[in-house]
């Protein structure tokens, strides 16, 4: 699932310090690789950066080591028209990002910059690309071009191939540490005494408690863990529960089921075995996996089975 607040900003989160001193100190160095991968979890504000970075390299006029905001080219690109921008993810109806508008980009690297600077590429997320789309990426990749950049996003760096990934600057963007995340939130939200249950349920990504916050989301997620708990003890049945969220988003039933199971694994207080807790982790992750495929899937059969095997997980033998 992509970050939200897809909106083009000239700064970056607070929690992103590092990750943006170092890029901008290899561009005063005249080190700044063609390709970065940015990794870590959905929601932590990947895309933010990418879209602020991309702003800083491209302004006419950055100061700090910031974009100005009001240049030409920051306004291109606060309006999603700069020519030397390029932005590459998944439309709505399709799960991949296939090969043609990968192709494009050889055309768009070998055509003079605009604006006389960067040309920039972002990918989000790389690992939609399918396998073709992946490989005319290498040629991208391995014949690089003078001041071009592309910027991969990636939640699921297993998903990339080995030869893209050795290709490209790592850049780690992991979930923020708890107390950075409640001070960012506690300026962002009215005050509220469920603060760290937010955060809980976000799984410590502070974009997916905004969220949470400002939908009626928040109370569904409490309403699922609710189901689970009482499925756990044969309160109910798997298959109810699978009719009552088979509308609902299928990623963001696998993501509570993961984030549940994560606490139920640290609390250590009902899961009968250890061994099958692992195994259902991974069991989700190949799910997912699923989910991303352009396979036509029965995701109520799918749902099904997980939530028989999460009631079994608390099942005494």
């Amino acid at each position: 699932m992509p970050d939200p607040c897809s909106y083009a900003s000239n700064m970056h989160f607070p929690w992103q310090k590092s990750q943006w001193e170092k890029l901008n100190s290899d561009i005063e160095k005249d080190q700044l690789p063609h390709a970065v991968s940015l990794v870590g979890p959905s929601y932590v504000g990947k895309y933010q950066f990418a879209i602020s970075f991309a702003q800083r390299l491209l302004c006419l006029s950055s100061l700090n080591n910031h974009a100005c905001g009001q240049c030409k080219s920051c306004k291109l690109i606060f309006a999603e028209n700069h020519p030397d921008l390029r932005r590459l993810e998944p439309d709505n109806k399709s799960k991949t990002l296939g090969v043609d508008s990968i192709r494009e980009l050889g055309e768009f690297f070998a055509k003079t910059s605009q604006q006389g600077g960067w040309k920039v590429v972002i990918v989000n997320p790389a690992e939609s690309m399918n396998l073709n789309a992946a490989n005319a990426l290498l040629k991208n990749l391995e014949e690089p071009r003078e001041r071009t950049l592309i910027l991969l996003i990636c939640h699921q760096p297993s998903r990339l191939l080995a030869t893209i990934k050795s290709r490209c600057r790592l850049v780690r963007f992991p979930t923020p540490a708890l107390l950075e995340v409640r001070l960012w939130l506690s300026k962002k939200l009215a005050p509220r005494e469920d603060m760290d249950e937010l955060i809980q349920y976000a799984g410590g990504s502070p974009l997916l408690a905004i969220r949470l916050a400002e939908t009626d989301l928040l109370e569904s997620r409490r309403k699922f863990d609710r189901l689970l708990d009482d499925l756990a003890v044969h309160k109910i049945s798997a298959i109810s529960v699978a009719e009552a969220y088979k509308e609902n988003d299928p990623y963001m039933a696998l993501d509570w089921l993961y984030y549940k199971l994560v606490f139920e694994i640290k609390s250590g207080a009902k899961i009968t075995s250890p061994l099958l807790s692992f195994r259902y982790m991974d069991k989700l992750v190949q799910s997912k996996k699923l989910l991303q495929s352009p396979a036509n899937l029965n995701l109520l059969l799918i749902l099904e089975e997980l939530l028989i095997n999460w009631q079994q997980l608390f099942t005494k033998k």
